[in-house]
């Protein structure tokens, strides 16, 4: 057990640093003001469900809206390559710059430079810092509150040893803080707990090998294994499938939702047993429109009417949802209607949810 005072204390931090980010004193000149736009954009990588499904998005709005967009999703999450891969936007000098789940220390100076060209930076899935115009994520505290609560409840508030495998992200470990607390504080009825960071080298081989050594260790003792990511999830319900356990046994859950953890949840064959949805393609509307308002209609952020608060943060929690067995989406489902977007217009063919070609649920696919 950790120091109840101690823990409670980074619990609260991690909390207020999702939800009331610090305000950095900015002294920029004015983002840059056009009709037609060229936005640059950055990603990790295309091995990810959630990436594709961002940059599917960015890709429709863009052409939708008419605007030039210049692109390097080859960054990974080596601070090297962050740093080529936003060099090489930048270089093409775009008048705003969209960074999806990045590693933002390496970048922090590059960002600042940007800024002072009048460029605008606005990130999805990264964290806030000196010189970004707006971030938009599922704030990392409500969502594994969200889902840590539904496993809990999955156990009737009770069991024996519990697992934690930390992510070395910071939405990592704010999530994983934070769905620690509820077993180790939240006052039901858990045994002991385990914890082992992750580290970035190899971390899926690392994940099973941990979770099998737990597994050895404890036995069916364990009801409960944490991994803040659906792909993590899935690999520690790949090692208790392949010791014998089922989701009667024991289970796990997860953070993303798309195709590759449907379909493991729709099949049943391991214990991965739900995750959480985050509405990817709004974050990207919703940055979008930021942009719009700000360097085409010339609102500048702080001005009377901006969409971008004082916080310089937007967090679409509401739109979460929990995918178990019981409302798994079928195959050949419009990712949109998984969500709450449509307001009684699933068919207006003005409305951003039907622009370009919507992200249709696979049977499977081999990525997350």
């Amino acid at each position: 057990m950790r120091s109840h005072k101690w823990y409670w204390l980074a619990v609260a931090v991690a909390i207020a640093v999702c939800v009331f980010p610090a305000r950095a004193g900015e002294n920029y000149p004015p983002l840059r003001k056009k009709d037609k736009l060229k936005i640059g954009y950055t990603v990790p990588d295309l091995t990810n469900e959630s990436h594709i499904r961002n940059f599917t998005q960015v890709q429709a709005e863009c052409k939708r809206r008419g605007w030039d967009l210049v692109q390097d999703t080859n960054a990974t999450y080596e601070g090297d390559k962050i740093r080529i891969a936003f060099q090489r936007v930048l270089s093409q000098d775009p008048d705003a710059i969209i960074i999806a789940y990045p590693d933002i220390p390496p970048i922090n100076d590059l960002i600042i430079e940007a800024r002072k060209r009048g460029i605008g930076v606005y990130s999805i899935g990264g964290d806030l810092t000196e010189g970004i115009v707006l971030h938009v994520e599922s704030a990392p505290a409500v969502i594994a509150a969200k889902i840590m609560t539904y496993a809990i409840q999955r156990m009737n508030g009770t069991g024996d040893v519990t697992g934690f495998l930390e992510l070395w992200m910071p939405r990592g470990f704010r999530r994983d803080i934070v769905a620690a607390t509820l077993i180790e504080q939240g006052r039901w009825d858990f045994g002991p707990t385990e914890h082992h960071k992750i580290t970035p080298e190899g971390y899926t081989d690392e994940v099973f090998r941990v979770t099998s050594n737990w597994l050895t260790k404890y036995g069916n003792r364990i009801d409960f294994i944490w991994a803040c990511w659906d792909l993590g999830s899935i690999t520690i319900a790949r090692a208790m499938a392949e010791k014998g356990f089922t989701s009667k046994d024991m289970f796990t859950v997860g953070i993303d939702g798309g195709s590759h953890p449907w379909a493991i949840i729709r099949e049943g064959k391991i214990p991965f047993v739900a995750s959480l949805a985050e509405p990817f393609e709004y974050m990207v509307y919703t940055t979008m429109e930021a942009i719009k308002q700000a360097h085409v209609d010339g609102v500048q952020p702080g001005e009377k009417g901006s969409l971008i608060p004082p916080t310089r943060y937007i967090s679409p929690d509401s739109f979460c949802v929990i995918i178990d067995e019981n409302n798994v989406p079928a195959i050949g489902t419009n990712i949109h209607s998984v969500f709450g977007y449509y307001g009684g217009r699933p068919d207006d063919p003005n409305a951003w949810y039907n622009w370009g070609e919507p992200y249709l649920v696979k049977e499977s696919i081999s990525i997350n």
